[in-house]
């Protein structure tokens, strides 16, 4: 029994070393790099080997045992054109063999839902604006690990529109002859080029007769337009990137040359309303006017210069020496007068028919003129009082009496001068 009370240290010792090793249960399985690690004490003959410390331990300081290694990452770059619905594909280029990849397309660096695929196609949204591809490849190793990389920065379509060729802006065509304006633009999108309103008038309008013609990149407005006026509207182009420029754009017709004169007529007394007598004209075909007054009472007169469409002619577009209306009257005792207004005329006296003419541009008109006695008998006891009545007689040319008499009496009662008066001969009706 005594030696075995002296073997008690060498169990204590065995227990000890078993304290520093760790439990068989708690070692790690045996990977690669362990030699690297730090080797536990070796066994001895006391310890015995049933708990295997010496390989736990190798694998529980052995730092790479079970590390992922990250896939080595190749290039990501994209193909394609880079205008509206062209496809764009990210190209790899440089990965492992047998590397999986997933992809992420973004538009200014923020995702675009739903685009996940190798292949992305342009739209609307995109112009203008930067489009990239994430791609994350992952190795084929188990333990690889995914590596991501951001294509180059790519600007998708977009080049804002603007004019390449235009016009003007003040524009002059003289009637009955063709015209033709063109506008063109270029951008990326190839832009289109419209006529909008006037943002002065908010309404667009054009000569009677005008087309208008949109192609890519051109707008053209073309005709043959037969009534002088002013109009205007606008010309703006845009595509998917924006809007350009806006132009605002005036537009005149003009009257052709002079091929006749006329003559808007008023009958007035000293005391009484203006009255509209009508409009006569110097062409062989227009209708003759006859005015019927009162001895005592005026004709006052308007003359124009008309085109061969009817359209007034300004003065000052009329030859030197002719642009002034002269007038005449047949009646003896006529007496010529100038109102205010600018508006010549004569105070008829004498009963009978005179004739008076109106020169001007080369052209002469003529109409007559009737003129009725005041002097009324009365029968005794009748009680009624003279009368005297104003002559007017409505135009029967090819425009609406009822219309242009109207006019007529609009712009007197606003105190305004009649400046444009259109006779439309019955030959171009």
């Amino acid at each position: 029994m005594g030696p075995a009370v002296e073997a008690g240290p060498t169990e204590t010792s065995a227990t000890e070393a078993e304290a520093e090793v760790p439990a068989a249960d708690e070692a790690s399985e045996p990977g690669p790099g362990t030699d690297e690690g730090t080797t536990a004490p070796a066994p001895t003959d006391e310890t015995g080997t049933g708990t295997g410390t010496g390989t736990g331990t190798e694998a529980d300081t052995g730092g790479e045992v079970g590390t992922a290694a990250a896939t080595e990452p190749g290039t990501v770059t994209v193909s394609g054109e880079t205008r509206l619905s062209d496809t764009q594909r990210a190209v790899t280029d440089g990965w492992p063999a047998g590397t999986t990849f997933t992809y992420q397309w973004t538009r200014d660096g923020a995702d675009i839902d739903g685009a996940v695929g190798e292949t992305y196609v342009l739209v609307g949204a995109d112009m203008g604006r930067v489009v990239e591809v994430a791609v994350t490849g992952t190795g084929p190793e188990p333990d690889d690990e995914p590596a991501t990389v951001v294509s180059d920065r790519r600007v998708a379509a977009g080049v804002a529109p603007t004019f390449t060729a235009q016009p003007g802006t003040d524009l002059t065509v003289v009637a009955g002859e063709p015209y033709s304006f063109t506008w063109k633009a270029a951008g990326d999108p190839t832009p289109m080029v419209v006529s909008v309103a006037d943002p002065r008038t908010l309404v667009s309008t054009l000569p009677a007769g005008a087309t208008v013609t949109e192609t890519p990149g051109a707008l053209t407005i073309s005709g043959t337009s037969t009534y002088a006026g002013s109009y205007s509207f606008g010309v703006s182009t845009l595509n998917m990137v924006g809007i350009g420029e806006l132009l605002v754009v005036d537009l005149e017709v003009q009257a052709a040359a002079p091929a006749s004169i006329f003559a808007t007529v008023y009958t007035t007394s000293a005391t009484g309303p203006w009255a509209f007598a009508g409009a006569v004209g110097s062409s062989p075909d227009d209708d003759v006017l006859a005015v019927s007054v009162d001895d005592g009472q005026s004709v006052v007169l308007a003359a124009y210069a008309g085109d061969e469409f009817g359209n007034a002619v300004p003065r000052e577009a009329l030859p030197e020496g002719s642009d002034e209306p002269v007038y005449r009257s047949s009646g003896p005792g006529d007496e010529a007068v100038v109102l205010d207004t600018g508006y010549q005329g004569f105070t008829v006296h004498g009963a009978g028919t005179r004739v008076m003419s109106a020169s001007l541009a080369g052209f002469t008109l003529s109409f007559p003129v009737e003129v009725r006695s005041t002097a009324v008998v009365v029968p005794a006891g009748s009680g009624a009082a003279p009368i005297s009545s104003t002559g007017s007689l409505a135009y029967t040319g090819s425009e609406p009496a009822q219309g242009l008499v109207a006019l007529a009496a609009g712009l007197l009662a606003a105190g305004t001068v009649l400046t444009v008066v259109r006779l439309r001969r019955r030959a171009t009706s």
